[in-house]
């Protein structure tokens, strides 16, 4: 067990791990309590990075908590700033300063803080073991080598397969056993006419709020993609279906939509971490020509061109699909974790 895990698995055992407040409730509630304290000012500028350096968190729960205290009345947007802005009148004078300078974690936030992101830092790597198989077959996921593997408890265990059917990934059959896949054509068709419903407007509405650097850094690495070498890469290859569809897409500001697009997502992004060498995948290519399209129209503002290129995308995947799976090459016992078996 490598140190990381260790001390997460000490991390998980201590006191607060029966916590179960979401982390960015947590964040929330620290920094309304630090704006009606006057510890942030008015016009203080509160940007997603130095929220997701304080707190130890990853990007969505800080933009889940900044939402949050806009909803309240806390604070207000100034594009194209990226963050908030404490208050509800815009300033011609906003205060830019170091949040930790201005926030204090209570040593009860900090501890539980510290057993969430443990425990989502299991989780995301269980989540993507498990979402990247399921085109391939059927899988158990045996809860005891779950355990064992990242060194937690049974209990931790659990909790987590109990996320992952939360999302749809997994499911407890009558023997008492998890089982994941197989992900069929069907669903499969399912899932992209959610997407093709869904996406188009969740990228309209994440458009008002979104930072233009964001932009013109993914389109950069798709540009940078379109050689050779790079599309036989599948980590970058899903780096870039990262990089649309969730980091833009999902910067969306209805929670209920993210976490609904994001279900629909995960198993077909995911995949593409298993699929092994894409030297010979014909429709890579085109899926970089389009990702370069929206992202183009993005970084010039049209965003409506932007959102029709998407549902385009997202079509021309989805007419695809038949041929992309009767093509994709087997899944070795290699490539899977020791808690999954093929079923």
């Amino acid at each position: 067990m490598n140190g990381r895990l260790r001390e997460g698995r000490e991390e998980l055992a201590g006191p607060a791990g029966g916590g179960r407040r979401r982390m960015n409730a947590i964040v929330w509630e620290i920094l309304a309590g630090h704006i009606h304290s006057g510890a942030l000012p008015e016009g203080f500028v509160i940007r997603e990075k130095a929220v997701t350096d304080l707190f130890g968190i990853g990007r969505m729960p800080a933009v889940n908590a900044m939402t949050r205290l806009e909803a309240e009345g806390l604070v207000h947007r100034r594009p194209p700033m990226r963050g908030v802005v404490v208050g509800t009148r815009p300033t011609d004078a906003p205060i830019f300063g170091d949040l930790a300078a201005h926030v204090a974690l209570p040593a009860e936030a900090e501890a539980e803080l510290k057993v969430r992101n443990w425990r989502d830092l299991i989780y995301s790597s269980v989540e993507k073991d498990v979402a990247s198989c399921l085109l391939f077959g059927r899988f158990q996921i045996r809860s005891q080598a779950l355990a064992e593997h990242f060194g937690v408890s049974r209990t931790i265990a659990h909790e987590l397969l109990l996320r992952l059917e939360r999302v749809g990934l997994v499911r407890q059959e009558a023997n008492a056993r998890w089982y994941a896949g197989p992900l069929r054509p069907a669903r499969i068709g399912e899932l992209y006419e959610m997407r093709i419903l869904l996406e188009p407007a969740a990228l309209r509405q994440a458009m008002v709020h979104m930072d233009e650097h964001m932009i013109l850094e993914r389109l950069e690495r798709v540009l940078a993609a379109e050689t050779l070498e790079a599309r036989s890469d599948p980590s970058l290859l899903h780096r870039l279906e990262v990089d649309l569809h969730h980091d833009i897409v999902l910067g969306c500001s209805n929670e209920e939509l993210r976490e609904t697009l994001y279900r629909c997502q995960l198993p077909l992004i995911t995949a593409h971490l298993s699929f092994g060498s894409y030297t010979e995948q014909p429709d890579i290519p085109q899926m970089i020509i389009m990702h370069k399209a929206v992202l183009g129209h993005l970084a010039g503002g049209r965003i409506e061109e932007a959102a029709e290129a998407l549902e385009r995308h997202l079509r021309e995947s989805a007419d695809g699909n038949p041929a992309r799976l009767a093509g994709l090459p087997p899944l070795s016992l290699a490539q899977l974790s020791p808690y999954l078996d093929p079923a």
